[in-house]
């Protein structure tokens, strides 16, 4: 497909920016984007009764796991916390738990009384959203933790690939440097460490159009596509879209086509749809697009305040 050809057919989609796109998915978690979280860090941990795993979405900064082990008022060296299990041992849920960090530590009595005060409004909503759901019968919406692996589980529990394949497969995700990748059939890859998901609203701002070629590889043609929609109010202006996007196509092949188009999803049950890059790019790839040709559409989240 020729510049002109993916022009034509991609400018009347995103002339309506007014779309935006809620990640992650999911009944219970696209709820989490409307929190009253202020300025303080919410991190919302699942687990299930069949298995180990502890799954983190976060609103901010991820909590660090160590203090989701914990109920109450806590402080460490970084910060003062609140944590509270809002589902116990219920079905087939361990535990859903809320934790929210006031980002400082706070010495005065006022600073504390305010925190708590605001922590515990927060605590109230989400105790209202959760149980809303449980009203209905459903608990699968409380079950995001069986649908977020790291790539090492990924790679050696789903491929069941040795270690030296696992060293192999690795490279372009180390490369390309992604906070995740969404596949297909709904679940996530988490590259890094723990199983943890930063939560955000994201707004479609265009795309990004390339070919393929043998002697010269991937070769992005910038942007072919720009949204009309006014974005300021978000704070989303042509220079912020404009440094998200250099972000991709300074190294468009290793950062993102090699990832999209890697051997390694030849050996899964489910193809990658799209790739998050520091927790506010969301890059997505359209339909029809296939390693030859096609287009990428960006997302991006609005800059912090």
């Amino acid at each position: 497909m020729s510049r002109t050809d993916l022009f034509a057919k991609y400018t009347q989609i995103y002339a309506k920016a007014q779309a935006k796109e809620i990640v992650p998915d999911g009944t219970f978690v696209r709820q989490l984007i409307d929190i009253p979280r202020k300025s303080y860090d919410v991190g919302i941990f699942f687990k299930s009764k069949r298995g180990n795993r502890v799954v983190q979405v976060h609103l901010g900064e991820p909590i660090p796991s160590e203090v989701a082990s914990q109920e109450g008022f806590l402080e460490t060296e970084e910060s003062t916390y609140l944590s509270r299990t809002i589902i116990s041992k219920f079905k087939t849920v361990d535990f859903l738990r809320v934790v929210i960090s006031a980002g400082d530590i706070l010495l005065k009595k006022e600073e504390r009384i305010e925190f708590l005060k605001s922590a515990q409004h927060i605590l109230d909503v989400i105790l209202r959203k959760a149980r809303n759901i449980l009203h209905l019968g459903e608990i699968a919406p409380f079950q995001f933790d069986s649908r977020v692996r790291t790539l090492h589980e990924y790679l050696t529990k789903e491929l069941k690939l040795d270690e030296v394949s696992v060293e192999a497969a690795s490279i372009p995700f180390n490369v390309a440097a992604p906070t995740y990748i969404l596949l297909a059939d709904g679940s996530m890859i988490v590259v890094g460490d723990e199983p943890r998901v930063p939560q955000g609203q994201f707004y479609l701002v265009g795309g990004i159009g390339y070919r393929f070629d043998k002697t010269e590889g991937a070769i992005s043609e910038e942007r072919l596509f720009r949204t009309t929609a006014d974005l300021s109010p978000q704070g989303i202006d042509e220079a912020y879209i404009d440094g998200m996007i250099q972000r991709v196509t300074e190294d468009f092949q290793n950062k993102l086509h090699s990832l999209i188009f890697s051997d390694v999803w030849k050996k899964g049950k489910s193809s990658p749809v799209g790739v998050n890059f520091g927790g506010d790019l969301l890059i997505k790839a359209e339909s029809s697009s296939e390693i030859w040709t096609g287009v990428f559409e960006v997302y991006v989240m609005p800059p912090k305040a």
